[in-house]
């Protein structure tokens, strides 16, 4: 019999699929350095049937129940595929049972419990509260759409946090004139958080905040976390925002900025595409 890490690709969950090429991405796009980068996606009962299916004989209980650090009612019952503290994502693909597994909520969200992979004792991502308490979040705001929640060290949004001070509004305002899908693909702007300790419950709190009302947040000197209704639009997020950081910063080598689109044109393209951009950044110039 196959393990778990041997499956073959045509019997392996279509979420899994998807996630493990994630991982891979974030690896190959160089944000994931070492065990840099965690990942989350909270499953539909259609996909967790398709694991039971799969893994018919993997899929149970592994452990007794976590405590979660506090409780999170909003996420009862759930099941999420996370990825392992510790692990490098480019070996998700290569061993996805070795480097990521499911956890599954208490029916009153105060615990959790490990039902697949997270082989040879690796446990959840350290940035668990974090995820949980983005999921709870872009959950309600959402309507149920969004259910992925992607974390990772992308360079160049990185090297932005050194060039100057900047707040949520003005992050925005920067990326948006940069490069012109920016104020289409998130209208509702960028968090930004200045330095606090990764890992933490004040951390995972003030995440949680700035997504109530946007998709990605910023954090200072850290990474970036996006929040999408499945990988490819989590992905993109970063993708798009980490492109128009990399444009402001080559400008800025070839001599520096001398010219950038108005608010009237950003307000064009913005309604070009029936997108509403969030208030006080285009009035600010």
């Amino acid at each position: 019999m196959k393990t778990n890490n041997e499956t073959e690709t045509s019997q392996v969950p279509d979420i899994l699929q998807a996630f493990m090429r994630t991982c891979g991405d974030l690896a190959w796009k160089g944000w994931a350095e070492r065990n840099a980068g965690n990942v989350s996606v909270r499953l539909t009962a259609s996909e967790v049937e398709e694991f039971q299916l799969i893994y018919s004989d993997a899929v149970g209980e592994k452990e007794s129940w976590n405590l979660l650090p506090r409780p999170i009612p909003e996420l009862a019952g759930e099941t999420f595929l996370v990825t392992g503290t510790g692990r490098y994502l480019r070996n998700v693909p290569v061993a996805p049972a070795e480097n990521c597994g499911l956890l599954r909520l208490d029916d009153a969200g105060e615990r959790y419990k490990l039902v697949w992979g997270f082989e040879n004792g690796v446990k959840p991502t350290s940035e668990l509260s974090a995820h949980l308490s983005a999921h709870a979040v872009r959950k309600q705001v959402s309507g149920n759409r969004d259910r992925v929640v992607l974390h990772t060290h992308p360079t160049n949004l990185i090297a932005l946090c050194f060039t100057r001070e900047f707040d949520s509004c003005s992050l925005t305002r920067l990326l948006w004139e940069m490069h012109a899908e920016c104020i289409f693909v998130f209208p509702e702007g960028i968090g930004y958080l200045p330095w606090m300790m990764a890992g933490s419950e004040p951390i995972a709190d003030a995440t949680a905040g700035l997504f109530a009302d946007r998709s990605m947040v910023l954090w200072e000197y850290h990474g970036v976390f996006a929040s999408g209704a499945d990988l490819d639009d989590a992905f993109g997020l970063i993708d798009t925002a980490e492109k128009a950081a990399g444009i402001y910063l080559a400008a800025c080598q070839a001599g520096g900025i001398i010219r950038k689109p108005s608010s009237r044109m950003l307000a064009a393209i913005a309604a070009n595409f029936g997108k509403i951009p969030v208030t006080g950044v285009l009035e600010r110039e």
